[in-house]
């Protein structure tokens, strides 16, 4: 196998100290993605521009600033593979992130999504006084992050796009759509996601909407909930 039918989606917004270090590590990928789609989000750095360096694997789409969800959802629309998969333009794949990926889905006919382990770390070029203010959880997760995944094309339509009213948390409110979908998920037990600590990831950055992220938790109980009510009702009076 020389190529996967997988597109790499990679929403990026002013993030040229670290994308060539996050789509090196997207080329590098065995068997290899057939496009990387990198999502300039209205950068104002040299962003796109690092991208567009990277030759034809990398395809770079400009758009106006519109926030995640609606730059995930334009890379959904433009990306031509059947599997889909996204990587943040600070975070990195580990050598082997899309091979055991793709050998889940491949071994399992029902498995529509294929996750891994997550290990954090910041950033080493952030001056000590930086760092001092930072935390990274140690060791490794199971976090269902939009890095982590790899998706059936089919599972992604059944789900939907992303929900374009949330400026964060867009990837808690998709995964609990996807588990009320029904999608099958997988973890491979591997770390395939170092995600980058540096002070300016989305979450610090946007403190402020911490509205957003608590509405996409409740809608995430709120489907739980609705969930186990159901299969609670499917089940005959007396059984436990």
């Amino acid at each position: 196998m020389t190529s996967a039918d997988v597109s790499v989606i990679v929403p990026c917004y002013d993030m040229e100290h670290y994308l060539g270090e996050a789509l090196e590590s997207a080329c590098a990928q065995w068997p290899r993605p057939i496009e990387v789609l990198v999502i300039d989000d209205g950068s104002t750095d040299g962003s796109a521009a690092i991208a567009e360096q990277f030759g034809p694997l990398v395809r770079c789409h400009r758009q106006p600033h519109r926030g995640i969800s609606a730059t995930r959802n334009a890379g959904l629309a433009l990306a031509r593979g059947a599997l889909i998969a996204f990587l943040d333009a600070d975070d990195v794949w580990t050598p082997d992130s899309l091979s055991c990926r793709l050998e889940s889905l491949a071994g399992d006919v029902a498995a529509e999504c294929a996750t891994g382990l997550v290990e954090q770390f910041i950033s080493p070029e952030l001056p000590d006084e930086v760092r001092r203010t930072l935390t990274c959880p140690p060791g490794v997760s199971r976090g269902r992050v939009a890095g982590a995944m790899l998706i059936r094309r089919t599972a992604v339509a059944r789900v939907g796009d992303f929900d374009e009213s949330l400026r964060v948390g867009e990837t808690i409110d998709w995964v609990a759509r996807a588990d009320a979908a029904g999608v099958v998920t997988r973890t491979v037990e591997q770390v395939v996601l170092r995600r980058r600590i540096h002070g300016a990831n989305t979450g610090a950055r946007n403190r402020h909407l911490r509205a957003d992220y608590l509405r996409a938790l409740k809608g995430s109980l709120d489907r739980q909930r609705a969930a186990a009510a159901a299969r609670d009702g499917s089940r005959p009076a007396g059984t436990p």
